[in-house]
């Protein structure tokens, strides 16, 4: 029988789902729908790596975060659609094209990662450390992506209580669990030599 920490991510993913498309019916805006498509069309992208979280042995390294981090997510996203007054803006226009660009970037840094790439913070035996595409620049692009991602929906569903979420719950959530697996990568061979070099999610800043 599969354990709860395996089913997680697909139960939650459900749930996320159900949430943000009836919070989108009651906007009445094309340009809401056609967002919260693109962002589920984002979610089903990644609904592999989910998926195959199922099959895989439990992990004690990721220590809680995943469901710290989704919550993040979850409130950022149901905070903006909740409060949100959409419209041709330009705020709104800058908003699509960062969402656009940071899961893009995101889902490239997934692809470079490859059989590397997990949900939860877990070590297979013949993992590695990657330095090539996105790995190049900084050391968790994917969770760059993320960010910039949800700072696009943030923006383009605008409010101040949507801001702070992101900034006060989300951001401090990724910044946990980036802590926790760079503990786990510590011993990766050849890990601390490829973080000398990077900055972990901004260049000179952090």
């Amino acid at each position: 029988m599969k354990s709860l920490q395996s089913r997680l991510p697909i139960l939650l993913s459900l749930i996320f789902v159900i949430t943000i498309v009836s919070l989108a019916t009651r906007l009445h805006v094309a340009s809401a729908f056609v967002f919260v498509a693109l962002y589920i069309g984002w979610l089903v992208i990644e609904a592999s790596v989910a998926l195959s979280e199922t099959s895989r042995e439990k992990t004690n390294l990721d220590r809680g975060t995943l469901e710290l981090y989704a919550a993040g997510r979850a409130l950022t996203v149901i905070t903006a659609l909740s409060l949100a007054t959409p419209g041709p803006t330009a705020l709104a226009a800058i908003g699509a094209a960062l969402f656009v660009a940071g899961v893009a970037f995101r889902l490239v840094a997934i692809r470079t990662l490859g059989q590397f790439y997990s949900h939860r913070v877990r070590l297979s035996g013949e993992h590695r450390v990657v330095d090539s595409g996105p790995y190049r620049y900084v050391r968790h692009p994917a969770y760059v992506g993320m960010l910039v991602a949800h700072l696009g929906v943030v923006l383009f569903f605008f409010s101040w209580p949507a801001l702070a979420v992101f900034a006060i719950l989300f951001v401090p959530a990724v910044v946990a669990r980036i802590l926790v697996e760079e503990r786990a990568l510590d011993g990766l061979p050849g890990y601390r030599e490829f973080a000398q070099h990077r900055a972990r999610l901004l260049p000179m800043v952090w």
